[in-house]
């Protein structure tokens, strides 16, 4: 699950004017999972991407392998990398996810990504935050994350 760097430090963008917004809210423009390409997926692609089994099952970090599960490319959208979140020790991982995701779905995507145990799932859900720099008025937009804790003696590799 390939992550940028907007996804994973997050920043702020300029507050969008009224005209924009009676033609369409752009929080739905280039927000949560790309679309799928057509030659990733299982069925299609003339020799291009990857084959199912390259599809279904890639290497981590460690050579342990992870799971391409559904579930957890459709909550997951990138590790949540701060000094606080790495403070908070062995076991714990913080990941940003979609709006619609609840404890319950979080726990069974990690585990079945990941094939690791999950102990606990806290959800954090900050609000937008208005900021200005000079003249410009901007948003920096609110994101759900979770906090995941493992079973003892567990980690994620990809941290």
């Amino acid at each position: 699950m390939p992550f940028n760097l907007s996804q994973i430090f997050g920043g702020w963008r300029r507050k969008e004017s009224r005209t924009r917004k009676a033609l369409g809210s752009g929080r739905e423009r280039g927000r949560g999972i790309p679309p799928s390409s057509p030659s990733l997926t299982k069925g299609g692609g003339e020799g291009v991407g990857f084959s199912a089994s390259e599809q279904n099952k890639s290497v981590g970090a460690r050579g342990g392998t992870k799971s391409q599960s559904e579930l957890a490319r459709r909550l997951l959208i990138a590790p949540h990398i701060s000094e606080k979140a790495t403070m908070l020790g062995e076991g714990r991982y913080v990941f940003k996810v979609t709006g619609g995701a609840n404890k319950n779905s979080l726990k069974k995507a990690i585990e079945d990504r990941y094939g690791v145990g999950v102990e606990a799932v806290n959800i954090v859900a900050p609000r937008e935050k208005q900021r200005r720099r000079g003249a410009n008025l901007g948003i920096k937009s609110g994101f759900k994350k979770a906090v995941i804790k493992l079973k003892e003696g567990q980690t994620i590799s990809e941290f």
